[in-house]
């Protein structure tokens, strides 16, 4: 029996009696689930328990029950920990120490059915596999829109992971990244040749030394051209990357990463006045129109000094609060006089009234 996504939100939205042994034992399963560096420099500034019965004999929920994992590991708080702003002092590189801030950061529930509809339509759910070397990487899950991208994986090797640190210090930090040791190195780029910058957020909760599972959060470095394609170009050597040289050779794959189309994202377009670009995953503004920037202070994510949504039940996420010490976002990019932004969270943008940017305005109609 067919079921059209039409048939399936109006089986969901009814009230569905469910006997106490089965509901008991849904909750005892529910708990137990669970840069391209060297061939390319590049510099810039830098939503159960209902579904769980409809499972077994509906495959379209299936279907969304398979990205369960994906929706907590991008937008959820089960194995992200919030952090407060936390000040100390680094190495400056020339003998002395230097005052550094890391942003407070706050992570929050993710409902399932909430996330499928906002954007389970373009989550690829097929996973890829790759044996390199010793390590395994397999892709769980990518979606993307024309300024962003996510992507979960998982890279794992017999003996311990060596190709890829990451802990909870690079989490609070720039992400993971790959080690010396590492004998390949991969990267999100398009067909067009659009890379993506990431940031690569590491589950110490439910990794292990021999298992990484990774959420990587992916600003492209300009706005895609429609019908331009994600891919990821992974590089081979025949060497650890600490012997690489010129005359080194690489081998090359691209791997198509989705057959998915891009989430959409929508427009305010104020003119002179401002221009902003949105979606459920991401969120650009031309710092250039309106705020009164000059052209290099436009082309420095640091004048971005406070981005938030109201939404129309008067809640908010403050995306940015540079004054008090708040990044709740996945990963930030400047790019030229746009300030790019992957969020930590997922965003209704049917709910929302208006975005906030340095006090000014944008208006969603």
């Amino acid at each position: 029996m067919k079921y059209s996504d039409k048939n399936m939100r109006k089986i969901l939205s009814q009230d569905i009696q469910i006997p106490q042994e089965v509901e008991s034992r849904i909750q005892d399963a529910y708990k137990q689930l669970p840069k391209r560096e060297f061939r390319r420099q590049r510099t810039l500034r830098p939503a159960a328990a209902a579904l769980a019965l409809l499972c077994i004999a509906l495959p379209v929920v299936t279907y969304a029950s398979v990205k369960t994992e994906f929706f907590q590991a991008m937008f959820g708080n089960d194995a992200k920990p919030s952090n407060q702003a936390i000040h100390k002092e680094i190495d400056d590189g020339k003998g002395g120490k230097t005052a550094v801030t890391i942003p407070s950061k706050e992570y929050v529930p993710v409902n399932d059915e909430e996330a499928e509809t906002a954007i389970g339509e373009w989550v690829s759910n097929e996973s890829i596999e790759r044996k390199i070397g010793s390590h395994i990487l397999s892709i769980k899950n990518f979606v993307y829109d024309k300024n962003g991208a996510l992507m979960y994986f998982t890279l794992e090797k017999e003996g311990g992971v060596t190709a890829l640190r990451g802990d909870q210090e690079t989490n609070l930090s720039k992400g993971a990244s790959f080690t010396d040791e590492a004998d390949f190195y991969f990267i999100c780029e398009t067909k067009k040749g659009v890379v993506g910058f990431d940031n690569i957020y590491v589950n110490t909760v439910k990794g292990s030394s021999d298992k990484m599972y990774c959420s990587a959060y992916i600003l492209w470095e300009r706005t895609l051209e429609d019908g331009d394609v994600p891919y990821l170009t992974l590089d081979t050597y025949p060497c650890p990357r600490s012997e690489l040289t010129e005359s080194t050779e690489i081998a090359t794959e691209k791997i198509k990463l989705t057959d998915k189309e891009p989430v959409p994202t929508h427009v305010i377009d104020l003119g002179d006045q401002g221009y902003l670009e949105y979606s459920p995953i991401s969120l650009v503004v031309d710092m250039a129109k309106g705020f009164g920037l000059s052209e290099e202070q436009a082309q420095d994510p640091y004048c971005l000094k406070h981005l938030e949504i109201l939404y129309k039940d008067k809640s908010n996420y403050v995306i940015c609060d540079k004054n008090n010490n708040i990044e709740n976002s996945g990963y930030i990019l400047g790019r030229e006089s746009h300030y790019a932004t992957m969020y930590n969270r997922l965003v209704d943008v049917d709910a929302i009234e208006k975005i906030i940017v340095n006090g000014a305005e944008f208006p969603v109609k």
